[in-house]
């Protein structure tokens, strides 16, 4: 083995141990909202045209009058077959810089609603669970998109902008909702990262539903 294998795998170690170390008991605390009992991150970033093309009613939110592209919908623990929300005794709901997330998060709305369902599952403060997902969203380089593409091209592009970003690390999710939601247009693409390293890392529980369709409409940015 070359000297670069041997330091990647040596780098590789911690991350293998800890899923190696995740067990039944584990996934039951996962099922059943233990705060801090969960194997990875997904970051699901939302593609601002079309939650406000879909959205008529609320052209008035800030990512719509602003015309963002990407924002950060969450950032969400993960399990190996299911996910936490809402735990009980999870991290304290201290201080935090609005204005600082609204960089990535141009939502008071989504601020509240995913610190309540997601971050109190990670045990963190709610502080640092926004500065994660502040960190986590800036180590990403996010491509221009064209308006049709294959799902594969999208993947591509992220991978090709984001070394060391693997097919089975990001998935895309097509159509979620919205008074004029459709099946066949991007509506978020996610991200998966170790929880210890923040390395990108496999999705496992994801579902992909963009890429049963032969094209993927992406309502075009302003």
């Amino acid at each position: 083995m070359s000297i670069k294998g041997i330091i990647f795998s040596l780098l590789s170690l911690p991350a293998l141990s800890a899923y190696a170390d995740w067990s039944p008991e584990d996934e039951h605390a996962c099922r059943n909202d233990v705060a801090g009992k969960f194997k990875y991150y997904a970051l699901a970033l939302s593609w601002s045209p079309e939650f406000c093309r879909s959205h008529p009613g609320l052209q008035d939110e800030p990512q719509c009058r602003e015309n963002r592209r990407f924002i950060v919908h969450g950032l969400w623990p993960q399990c190996e077959n299911d996910a936490p929300r809402e735990c009980r005794n999870g991290g304290r709901p201290d201080r935090i810089d609005k204005h600082r997330i609204h960089a990535f998060m141009p939502s008071d709305f989504l601020i509240r609603h995913e610190w309540k369902a997601h971050g109190t599952c990670t045990a963190l403060p709610r502080s640092e669970y926004f500065e994660l997902t502040e960190t986590l969203y800036r180590k990403l380089n996010l491509p221009r998109l064209a308006e049709i593409a294959e799902a594969e091209e999208i993947e591509r592009l992220f991978m090709d902008k984001n070394p060391g970003l693997d097919e089975d690390e990001i998935v895309l999710s097509c159509g979620a909702n919205g008074q004029r939601s459709s099946a066949k247009t991007l509506d978020e693409v996610i991200v998966c990262f170790d929880r210890n390293t923040h390395a990108f890392t496999r999705c496992e529980n994801i579902r992909d539903t963009c890429r049963t369709q032969k094209t993927v409409t992406i309502t075009g940015a302003r």
